[in-house]
């Protein structure tokens, strides 16, 4: 490993061990754990605090994959599934079983809109997310852009069911980005792209040490959905969705409430929603 490899590492551990000391104390009980490297930093801190007696004593944790249940486990952590949590407030008006969670990213914009699922794992993330009151991301600096799409170029990861994922891949790159109306201020309406590209290109994600496709812990295939930069989110994430078959989409869209990033000097900086840090 290179010095400046070395130094990115170093302050990706960092950023962990700041998004956890933040959010999780002893009044947390239950806890999302992401996926990821960054994540395994994250892990490392939970299980120093736990050795300090700075955890709640019942304290759960919901694994977003195989790689975080492991850590959770290695951690001498508990872990539990989702649906096996009771709701946290049952008057509130949205649902929520999970204090917080931290999880890592592959590309995070100005207004914290994330793509994830490069490990595969975005369907479980996503639910774990979903139940969550508070969303905080951690990675490094070459994950933090403008616009999504910008770094990340290896196209959004679409979970599909094996059983048409020719048909959906398909259906995915017919799509049209031309799906925003705007209204000016004089009252005029126009058209927006919501992503960059004419069409998008959809391609089946193979395994590295085994012949054929990935297939997810879920037994679903991927299909890596390339649009270029993502103007908006929101949309893209429901134009992928509304397709039958598609089964998840690596698109977070408004979910994360802060991300932490280690930069290139071993620095760290966090991030808040670029609307609401200016307010």
């Amino acid at each position: 490993m290179s010095s400046s490899e070395s130094l990115v590492e170093h302050s990706k551990r960092r950023a962990a061990f700041a998004a956890v000391d933040k959010h999780v104390d002893s009044s947390v009980r239950v806890l999302g754990v992401g996926s990821g490297s960054t994540v395994v930093y994250a892990a490392e801190r939970l299980l120093e605090l736990k050795k300090q007696n700075k955890l709640h004593p019942q304290l759960v944790c919901v694994p977003t994959s195989f790689q975080s249940k492991q850590l959770i486990v290695e951690s001498g952590l508990t872990a539990v599934d989702l649906d096996d949590l009771p709701e946290l407030d049952p008057g509130s008006n949205s649902f929520a079983s999970i204090d917080v969670t931290i999880d890592g990213a592959d590309e995070v914009d100005s207004e914290l809109n994330a793509i994830k699922g490069g490990g595969g794992a975005h369907l479980r993330e996503k639910l774990v997310a979903n139940a969550s009151k508070k969303l905080v991301l951690i990675a490094d600096y070459r994950k933090d852009s403008s616009v999504l799409g910008e770094k990340w170029t290896k196209g959004v990861p679409v979970e599909v069911s094996p059983l048409a994922w020719r048909t959906i891949k398909r259906q995915l790159e017919r799509l049209a980005p031309e799906s925003r109306a705007q209204t000016s201020a004089a009252g005029s309406s126009t058209t927006a792209h919501a992503f960059e590209f004419a069409h998008p290109v959809a391609e089946l994600r193979q395994a590295v040490r085994k012949a054929g496709p990935v297939v997810t812990d879920n037994g679903n295939f991927i299909l890596d959905v390339s649009l270029g930069r993502i103007h908006d989110p929101p949309t893209v994430e429901h134009l992928l969705k509304m397709i039958p078959g598609v089964i998840e989409v690596g698109i977070f869209s408004k979910m994360a409430s802060e991300a932490w990033f280690g930069n290139e000097n071993g620095s760290i900086n966090c991030r808040l929603p670029q609307t609401k840090a200016a307010d």
